[in-house]
């Protein structure tokens, strides 16, 4: 994927990807990873219609980004809006995000709500968490045998599915990403990723997608503030965490088409 470098008037980078052509998708990954796995993750939910633009930053202190340090998840929004300024030009967006990346994508929206055209949100990271107990919904025997030591603590940390092909799609879409993040700057991103964003989302088709057995977030406080959301879809999936797009991607693709319907992108 063709790589791109933005410098905002402070200094800071973002370095990402961009791939395609339409209108612009800008797709945001979650804490602890890089654009490798939000990328992983679009060629396996995207539907066929429409055709996006996509842009995939590294968010600060990860991947190509990692050596842009901020102070908080609030800056993290003010680098991204700038971001969009200078590259969409005006244009209107799609913006997605997954966990850390899903609650930026509504600070990004509740800013910028003239330009969003729709909101995705995958197992989006709440300011009150309330992890699930963990829980497998199936286990292949020797599945995990493939995986490293390291590979396996992070897999069974985050897969509910521990299937052969729940274990490819760990080593193909989140394995390169791990170690690739400076634990300091990421940190102080988490921990302050709970400020106000506002209202100006509430009235833009969403989708929230959460799973059910998310050990790591949970689910509970994200459905209690969607109850505010005048348009948007909320979807439980019994049989998938923090994962989801990665263990039911037929699922997210079908309602990413709901999405787009609703918001008037294809007919």
């Amino acid at each position: 994927m063709p790589a791109f470098v933005f410098t905002a008037p402070s200094g800071a980078q973002l370095h990402g990807g961009r791939q395609g052509e339409g209108m612009p998708l800008l797709a945001l990954h979650g804490g602890y990873s890089s654009r490798g796995e939000i990328e992983a993750i679009l060629d396996l939910v995207l539907p066929a219609a429409p055709a996006f633009e996509r842009w995939t930053p590294d968010l600060p202190g990860m991947g190509d980004s990692i050596r842009t340090s901020v102070d908080s998840a609030e800056e993290v929004a003010d680098l991204l809006c700038a971001f969009i300024a200078a590259e969409f030009r005006g244009r209107p967006f799609v913006v997605l995000g997954h966990s850390l990346g899903g609650f930026l994508a509504r600070a990004v929206a509740a800013r910028m709500p003239d330009q969003v055209r729709a909101v995705a949100l995958l197992c989006t990271l709440p300011a009150d968490l309330r992890p699930e107990p963990v829980s497998v919904v199936e286990a292949e025997d020797g599945a995990l045998d493939a995986l490293s030591e390291r590979e396996r603590g992070e897999f069974e940390g985050y897969f509910v599915w521990h299937t052969a092909e729940a274990v490819a799609r760990f080593r193909d879409g989140v394995a390169g990403s791990l170690d690739r993040y400076d634990a300091d700057i990421v940190g102080r991103i988490m921990e302050s990723a709970d400020f106000d964003v506002g209202h100006g989302a509430d009235d833009l088709p969403t989708l929230l997608m959460l799973g059910r057995r998310d050990s790591l977030i949970g689910y509970r406080s994200q459905v209690a503030a969607a109850e505010a959301w005048g348009r948007a879809s909320v979807v439980i999936v019994d049989d998938a965490g923090h994962a989801l797009p990665h263990e039911k991607p037929d699922l997210v693709r079908m309602l990413l088409s709901d999405l787009f319907r609703r918001a008037g992108l294809v007919a």
